[in-house]
């Protein structure tokens, strides 16, 4: 019943349809969907952890550019105001934290990145955490160009 006959050129020859080909199809579009899927999460993963990165060093090198301590307070609460959650791509519950010093200055930021699927829920909770800090200590350059010339001048004798 499950045959069909094909004319050639006079003669008949059974003609018969294998159902193996609908059942590879079907596991093959599906774990290259699961695949496709994990990778855009992934991407979009990467790139938060990235814009985090570089927003924590952002905040901390121009808060470490200035001479006073105020100023070095007015910039980073100047950046910190500028974090908004528009910047990723599915981050939430975003906290953070940065401190101006004497020495150095201090960013801290973190995140949690929710994971959809089944699997997931085992591995990490549905989600995935960011952490990520940065120092930047304060560069004195006046300092720096006294000592250079003092040892200079211990070295050469206080000839120029």
């Amino acid at each position: 019943m499950g045959q069909k006959l094909l004319a050639r050129k006079g003669s008949y020859t059974p003609l018969v349809w294998k159902g193996s080909y609908t059942v590879e199809a079907a596991m093959v579009v599906s774990i290259t969907f699961l695949v496709l899927a994990s990778l855009v999460i992934g991407t979009f993963y990467l790139h938060d952890r990235a814009v985090f990165q570089s927003m924590v060093c952002e905040i901390a090198s121009a808060g470490s550019a200035y001479a006073t301590e105020s100023e070095r307070e007015n910039a980073v609460s100047t950046l910190k105001g500028e974090v908004s959650a528009s910047r990723f791509l599915g981050s939430t519950e975003l906290s953070g934290n940065a401190t101006a010093g004497d020495d150095e200055v201090t960013a801290s930021w973190s995140a949690s990145y929710p994971v959809p699927g089944f699997a997931m829920q085992y591995l990490a909770g549905n989600e995935l955490s960011i952490e990520t800090s940065w120092t930047s200590k304060i560069a004195e350059p006046v300092d720096t160009i006294r000592l250079i010339r003092g040892a200079g001048e211990l070295i050469t004798g206080g000839d120029d």
